[in-house]
């Protein structure tokens, strides 16, 4: 035990001694930075630091991306909050509350509560890895394929009947997401599946550009009309301040302490990361709560809490098996993995006897950059909440171009622009419609990690090495999951009723949308009977099973129909929308004709023009604009980013 203290206090006087303090307090700031960016994450920048401090110290080194680790979590949320852009994937949960309360007048309720929860969580996270972490071993080897696979299935099974006006709807949306999931290749056999012979889809839809496409493309859309990104709640308005935030985490405390152990008992998982946490955590806080539960998804303060706090609780976790068994749980995982390598340490028995110091150093930076970002957080919470009050006509187009400048960028694959606009024209028919986004955001999330799972147990099974009775973990889960069922069954019921097409929306543009997931189903079903070598059961089941919902659905809209609405033009679509709907649209083709600077060129220049009232000085500042937007497209991508665009599909023909 002396030495467990000596090697703790180690730690401690690494990353407080002077001048080392100054490494984890510049690696948080630059974290802060580059996760503020939204969708660059710190995933890249980790990679380039670890080549550049390959001659440093290795305390020095565990320090920096012990911070880069901690600073990149929080940061990413507040671009969530303020403009509905996740700044990394595990903070799309955050966004689903957290922006309807920056809408509504609440920003700096929002990020004090997100900064206060985030402190919480990591503070919680750390001391039980502290606590545990030498006697942990033999508990991490008892989660294998089959209890992470019923934590995805736990994870669903919480969402789906989250209040809204059609659990017919949500179930849609549910296997929606679960179907485009499995786009890519197949786990076990790689064989590639649903790609329609495209090579870029040989790994699937990118998470983040997914998420960029679903929530930011699709919001701007709507953005054109609008005067500002701030609500006009002035009764809200005047409750907003950074107190009420700090003050609703201790108010709603029995969250916050709910999704730190979820945070960090998924975290300890290997492989699962912070998205799956943050959802979870999400998904149970709505299960659990008591009273009027169809605030969630609205502005709820509680789906802001709970997200954080377990995201920033992973944390400490996801280093349990990381140092016990070389098990990285992210991307930042695998990068914390190749440093320490790199530098000598080997993961396991040593890292938790000889070396327990150095696991310490790496601990304890983690957790002070954790508690700078959440302190930094607060401070300036005043301030950034002032962002939401810019005119959306200023900032809407930089954010387009950032979002899709960043979306080539992750990738470095063109086809990743195709991919984001069409979950953006999704994601915009889903918030027109009233469809409800988070079943279709989570099943999406966990969809991969469901199926990898499901495929592993399966063939454990096969070879018989895999008996559930003799796994207590799994039971437990499981008997979660089955509470979790009858709580949803008895929700669906109840809303089985409710049913809207949305307002002022005409019936058709709703059945033409029911229609067109149904006829997507279809198609993949089709595809699937007809090439059975290449699937298994489960995708084709999850097909069928979406082909059939979405198609009840289609018919429960039809018959629902108001026959003496009027007939609205446009299929309904506001007036206001209908062009960036056209521009949204034609993006994609006129990036592959023309190339990407030249299409968000025009695209800028024509989504700048006032199109109603057309004069001269439009026409020449529309002309400025797409100059502009095209030559920092084209540099930034060729000089700064480094990718290698494709050619104008027009070039070819000469």
């Amino acid at each position: 035990m002396s030495d467990y203290l000596l090697a703790l206090s180690t730690g401690f006087g690494n990353v407080f001694s002077w001048p080392n303090i100054f490494i984890p307090i510049l690696g948080t700031l630059i974290a802060m930075v580059t996760a503020f960016l939204p969708g660059v994450g710190g995933t890249s920048l980790a990679a380039l630091l670890l080549i550049l401090t390959l001659n440093w110290e290795p305390v020095q080194v565990l320090l920096l991306f012990g911070a880069l680790t901690g600073g990149a979590t929080y940061m990413g949320s507040i671009t969530a909050i303020l403009f509905n852009i996740p700044g990394n994937a595990s903070s799309a949960a955050v966004l689903l509350d957290g922006h309807p309360m920056s809408r509504n007048g609440l920003p700096k309720t929002a990020i004090a509560a997100a900064a206060t929860a985030s402190a919480i969580g990591s503070l919680f996270g750390v001391i039980v890895l502290i606590c545990v972490l030498p006697i942990i071993r033999p508990f991490i080897l008892q989660f294998g394929p089959l209890e992470r696979l019923l934590l995805g299935v736990w994870g669903l099974t919480t969402i789906i009947a989250l209040p809204n006006r059609s659990s017919s709807k949500a179930l849609a949306a549910t296997l929606l997401g679960l179907l485009l999931a499995m786009v890519g290749s197949d786990p076990t056999s790689g064989i590639p599946r649903w790609t329609f012979g495209s090579l870029a889809l040989y790994d699937g839809f990118h998470t983040v550009t997914v998420l960029l496409g679903f929530f930011t493309l699709s919001e701007v859309m709507s953005w054109r009309s609008k005067i500002s990104l701030l609500g006009s709640n002035t009764a809200q308005k005047s409750k907003d301040s950074t107190w009420a935030g700090v003050r609703a985490v201790f108010t709603h405390f029995g969250v916050t302490f709910r999704s730190s152990i979820l945070g960090t008992l998924v975290g300890i998982i290997p492989g699962v990361g912070g998205t799956v946490s943050s959802f979870i955590a999400y998904g149970q806080t709505v299960q659990s709560a008591k009273g009027d539960k169809s605030q969630f998804g609205k502005g709820d303060i509680r789906g802001v809490i709970a997200p954080e706090a377990a995201v920033d609780a992973k944390d400490g976790g996801s280093l349990l098996p990381l140092l016990a068994f070389g098990l990285p749980g992210s991307e930042g995982g695998v990068i914390l993995l190749s440093v320490l390598m790199s530098h000598g340490f080997v993961p396991g028995l040593p890292m938790l006897s000889t070396e327990l110091s150095i696991s310490f150093t790496l601990i304890v930076a983690l957790l002070f950059s954790n508690i700078l970002t959440s302190a930094v957080g607060l401070s300036f919470a005043p301030y950034l909440a002032k962002l939401t009050s810019l005119r959306i006509d200023r900032i809407v187009l930089p954010v387009l171009i950032v979002s899709l400048i960043t979306v080539v960028q992750l990738n470095g694959a063109i086809e990743d622009v195709y991919v984001a606009v069409a979950f953006g024209i999704l994601g915009y028919l889903f918030g027109l419609l009233e469809w409800p986004r988070i079943p279709f955001v989570i099943a999406f999330v966990l969809g991969g990690f469901i199926e990898d799972n499901f495929a592993l147990s399966l063939e454990l099974q096969k070879v018989g090495r895999l008996d559930a009775l003799n796994h207590p973990a799994a039971l437990t889960i499981a008997a979660l999951i089955a509470v979790s069922m009858i709580w949803m069954v008895r929700k669906m019921g109840e809303g089985a009723s409710k049913q809207s097409s949305g307002p002022n929306v005409q019936i058709g543009i709703s059945v033409l949308f029911a229609t067109s997931i149904a006829a997507i189903s279809g198609i993949f079903l089709f595809v699937a009977l007809t090439a059975s070598s290449n699937f298994t059961l489960y995708p084709i089941a999850v097909a069928g099973a979406s082909f059939v919902v979405s198609s009840g659905v289609t018919l429960e809209l039809w018959l629902t129909r108001d026959t003496n609405q009027p007939r609205a033009p446009y299929l309904g679509l506001p007036q206001t929308q209908r062009i960036p709907l056209l521009l949204m649209t034609l993006l994609a083709p006129a990036t592959f004709l023309f190339g990407l600077p030249v299409a968000t060129g025009v695209f800028a220049g024509i989504w700048f023009c006032r199109w109603e009232v057309l004069s001269r000085k439009d026409i020449i500042s529309s002309l400025l604009v797409t100059i502009v937007t095209f030559a920092v497209a084209l540099f930034y991508t060729e000089k700064l980013a480094s990718v290698i665009l494709p050619e104008p599909a027009v070039l070819w023909l000469f």
